[in-house]
């Protein structure tokens, strides 16, 4: 019986001489056949991922920023036996936003199918970008569809979300300028946008009217602090804090903090994936007055 065995590029390397010599066609023959298929996506960034307390972080920007900087200092210490090195801080709002997120009424044949349609406006440029991202645990469910934009001009991305205690999301998004002239009526209007929803979808017509989904929410992101997961080649895992308002309430109701580091190719070493393990595995037990149990 011939057997077939599919292998990703990366892994024939100079250490299995035997597969290397079969593929290349220097004549040895073993009684299998071996084919080579690239894996649809790779996984360009993990990103780790806890919630926090909101009430912490309450009062104006300058009171979220102290609060932020102290959970900074709190998370350093306590990744410290780690022996890994940290540098920045949470002093600094890079991202001021507003997020409307879209849907049909009941059933909401978006979220409903594991998919998230937003608009998110840079309130400093007024410059809006709107987003189709799938999430699912199983990545070959994920990865298995074409998220390509009906625009050239897009940002396309297939990343790993964690979550406590670790739970994984795959995650497959695609991202396009969206003109403030252009607005979103009917599933028709997603569907143009991305036209591969119309195969991914069931039971609608596309006349269902889409809409926000309760209201608007206000995003302010906190970056600036990082820590060093591998030496060579370098590589640094991105922190941020991430408050989201009720409009233009004072005080967040959700705040997140998270870690990511990411690969183009996605060769992440069992040793880098250790520590960000391990970092994450601190950072849950952080407990009060920080974590959300």
């Amino acid at each position: 019986m011939v057997q077939y065995i599919t292998l990703r590029k990366q892994q024939i390397s100079g250490k299995n001489t035997i597969l290397k010599a079969v593929l290349e066609g220097r004549g040895f023959r073993p009684n299998f056949l071996i084919t080579e298929e690239i894996m649809g996506e790779k996984v360009v960034a993990r990103e780790y991922k806890v919630m926090l307390r909101a009430e912490q972080f309450a009062g104006d920007e300058s009171k979220l920023l102290d609060a932020a900087n102290e959970f900074w200092e709190a998370f350093t210490q306590a990744i410290n036996p780690l022996d890994l090195k940290t540098d920045g801080s949470l002093k600094k709002i890079t991202d001021r936003r507003i997020i409307d997120f879209y849907d049909t009424d009941t059933p909401h044949l978006l979220y409903g199918n594991d998919y998230i349609f937003r608009v998110r406006r840079d309130t400093t440029t007024d410059e809006r970008e709107i987003t189709l991202k799938f999430r699912h645990p199983d990545r070959y469910i994920a990865q298995d569809r074409d998220m390509d934009a009906r625009e050239a001009s897009q940002e396309k991305k297939f990343e790993e979300d964690i979550k406590s205690p670790f739970t994984v999301l795959y995650s497959f998004s695609t991202t396009q300028a969206f003109a403030a002239t252009k607005h979103l009526n009917t599933l028709n209007d997603a569907i143009q946008l991305y036209p591969d929803l119309a195969d991914k979808l069931t039971n609608y017509t596309g006349e269902e009217a889409i809409h926000t989904v309760k209201h608007p929410v206000r995003e302010l992101v906190i970056k600036g602090g990082k820590f060093q997961i591998r030496r060579e080649p370098k590589v640094n895992a991105e922190c941020a804090l991430i408050a989201w308002y009720d409009d233009n309430a004072e005080n967040p109701v959700v705040v997140e903090f998270s870690f990511r580091y990411g690969d183009e190719n996605e060769t992440y070493t069992r040793k880098m994936a250790q520590r960000a393990y391990e970092v994450f595995e601190v950072l849950q037990k952080l407990g009060l007055p920080y974590l959300v149990c």
